[in-house]
């Protein structure tokens, strides 16, 4: 009776050892955060320091890049395909400033960019 009260609890934990792990589960940091957002336009202020408006009628996702040093990393995704990667100071979303449209918007990190691929 004795072996079996110490094989039963080795057994259980073998066999959890053996289950499969998901090494990326215990790490939120590599997980990109999202949520869509009705906007109008999207108005930036680039490293010359002139601002620039985007309408939002042909974008359909806003990538933040939060590690990119000092300065901001935006990528846009257009409805035709199209890619935009933009360095800026600073960006302001703006909701009521004309035709308003549902773009994701996703926080993540410079290792999971959206950059497509060439063939």
């Amino acid at each position: 009776m004795k072996a079996w009260s110490i094989a039963v609890p080795a057994l259980a934990i073998t066999a959890l050892a053996m289950v499969p792990q998901d090494p990326n589960s215990a790490d939120p940091s590599l997980v990109d955060q999202s949520a869509v957002a009705s906007i109008s336009e999207l108005n930036y202020i680039n490293l010359q320091g002139t601002s620039v408006n985007v309408p939002a009628r042909s974008v359909v996702e806003i990538r933040f890049l939060d590690d990119a040093g000092e300065h901001i990393r935006l990528e846009l995704l257009y409805e035709n395909g199209d890619y935009s990667l933009l360095t800026v100071q600073g960006f302001h979303l703006l909701r009521n400033n004309g035709s308003a449209r549902e773009v994701r918007l996703v926080r993540g990190k410079s290792t999971r960019m959206r950059f497509p691929r060439l063939p």
